[in-house]
């Protein structure tokens, strides 16, 4: 910075700064170090700015140092003028489709223990929508080429040669490669057990969605129904599946449960609480054992 400065060019940079940072909160000494304000002269400059920003409503005070640009914009939702039968057209494994609608910019997530068969849940999935229009990206954290291709092989499908989807190996920050307009599948969301993480990676995937969707795996302890996180991985997701494997007279079997549903195929029949137990084949497909159990209308 030269020797010189002005209240003017500090004003600007500081209307620069607040451009890149609305709806967030910052610091003075974030401004004084992105433009190298050293001097007592350009920070008298700064917090003269600031403090009239604050007294005009342009800014909200924080703390003391701390800032926050308030996001007054609002957009319109003309709710009136949208089709209720716009919802993307996925298969699910067990043909839960029949039960639930899948809509545009959703988040859904598969909550299972270790072993519980979500990689298979999620491979399957691939599967049954390979040929969807939208198109399906692929993301894995700890899936090596030949045991995902042993996977693919063991379900009797036939697979193109290239393959109708795109699969990239990811470990963390899925937010910044989310494809808005398609249907991503992240098996699975694991942030290296930083759990009180895992709603703020959700909310980054979910603002990057437009007409896209993300299936989304977590881990989850036995016997509970939402996954490592909390409340903070259900309550963004608009379908919620626990899966588990139990065990009796019969051997091991698998339970998929649908925890939450925003849509119901049926508005009379209510999909929460839906149940499938059913058997892993190969490790990617899953046959029901039992009929589900289904509140019929009365």
């Amino acid at each position: 910075m030269s020797e010189e400065i002005s209240y003017k060019q500090v004003r600007q940079e500081v209307e620069q700064f607040l451009s890149y940072n609305k709806g967030h909160s910052f610091t003075s000494d974030h401004i004084d170090k992105q433009f190298n304000y050293g001097s007592r002269e350009a920070k008298r400059y700064r917090w003269q700015v600031l403090d009239e920003l604050v007294g005009k409503g342009v800014l909200e005070l924080a703390g003391t140092g701390k800032y926050r640009y308030p996001d007054n914009e609002l957009e319109t939702i003309d709710w009136q003028q949208s089709d209720v039968e716009d919802v993307i057209q996925v298969k699910w494994p067990l043909g839960f489709e029949r039960y639930i609608k899948t809509y545009h910019q959703s988040i859904n997530m598969i909550a299972g223990c270790p072993g519980a068969g979500k990689t298979s849940f999620l491979y399957e999935f691939v599967l049954r929508n390979m040929n969807n229009p939208m198109g399906v990206v692929l993301f894995t954290n700890d899936m090596s080429p030949e045991e995902i291709k042993e996977r693919f092989l063991n379900s009797g499908i036939e697979i193109p040669n290239p393959p109708p989807w795109q699969t990239f190996s990811r470990q963390d920050n899925f937010g910044d490669v989310i494809q808005p307009d398609m249907i991503n599948v992240i098996d699975y969301l694991d942030l290296n057990s930083e759990f009180y993480l895992i709603g703020a990676e959700i909310e980054k995937i979910y603002r990057k969605l437009r007409r896209g969707i993300a299936v989304v795996a977590i881990q989850k302890r036995p016997g509970q129904d939402i996954g490592v996180g909390g409340l903070p991985s259900w309550k963004r997701a608009k379908l919620y599946f626990a899966l588990d494997t139990l065990k009796d007279q019969d051997g091991l079997y698998h339970k998929i449960k649908v925890v939450k549903a925003r849509g119901r195929v049926n508005p009379l029949v209510n999909p929460v609480g839906l149940e499938f137990q059913c058997k892993l084949v190969g490790g990617i497909k899953f046959v029901p054992r039992s009929k589900p159990q289904v509140d019929l209308p009365k």
